[in-house]
């Protein structure tokens, strides 16, 4: 931050840190074995809408390159506004790693091309029983965060402080769990 941004109190969002995500890859052994969570085969990454022509230049190659990837790795990708008109990449493939994979390169490319500050999270869906858990990743914080919904606005903060406490190994955590926003109603 500049002394000009510090004296007329603007601030400026932090880049996105993209390479966490990898750890993912092999976080999943202790998800599915010790934990009995299993991919479901849906991931998705949620990015703030804007309207200036790098953003729309570099959304429209990621939205390409990922497409090109996805049909070589035998991947589904829809692109979807939601509700409150934030723009989502959602990929479906039964295999974690390229869903891990697929991410990765979204993000790690917006970033690249200069709309690494659109990048809010990206989502990855699992399945136990009758419940839903959502591994999120914030990318201006460089950090995971579980996410279960109950139903109508109630998540299950006690399952996932239990995910958080057996995993505190294997992801970086984000400690201040005031920062685990739900992504309620999530396509993903």
């Amino acid at each position: 931050m500049s002394f000009w941004d510090a004296l007329l109190g603007r601030t400026r969002v932090p880049p996105a840190r993209t390479d966490s995500l990898f750890d993912l890859s092999t976080a999943i052994i202790t998800l599915e074995t010790k934990l009995g969570w299993k991919p479901s085969g849906r991931a998705g990454i949620v990015l703030r809408p804007a309207t200036d022509s790098l953003y729309t230049e570099a959304q429209g190659e990621t939205e390409e390159l990922v497409a090109l990837a996805a049909q070589e790795m035998e991947s589904r990708l829809q692109t979807k506004k939601d509700e409150y008109d934030y723009f989502w990449l959602l990929l479906e493939d039964p295999d974690w790693e390229d869903l891990v994979s697929l991410a990765h390169m979204a993000g790690k490319n917006l970033k690249d091309n200069g709309a690494g500050d659109r990048l809010l999270a990206a989502v990855f869906g699992l399945k136990k029983e009758e419940k839903e858990l959502y591994i999120i990743f914030n990318y201006k914080r460089g950090r995971f965060y579980p996410f279960i919904p109950l139903g109508f606005k109630r998540r299950d903060n006690a399952q996932e402080m239990r995910i958080v406490s057996v995993m505190d190994k294997e992801l970086p955590w984000e400690k201040d769990i005031s920062r685990w926003y739900p992504l309620w109603d999530c396509p993903v």
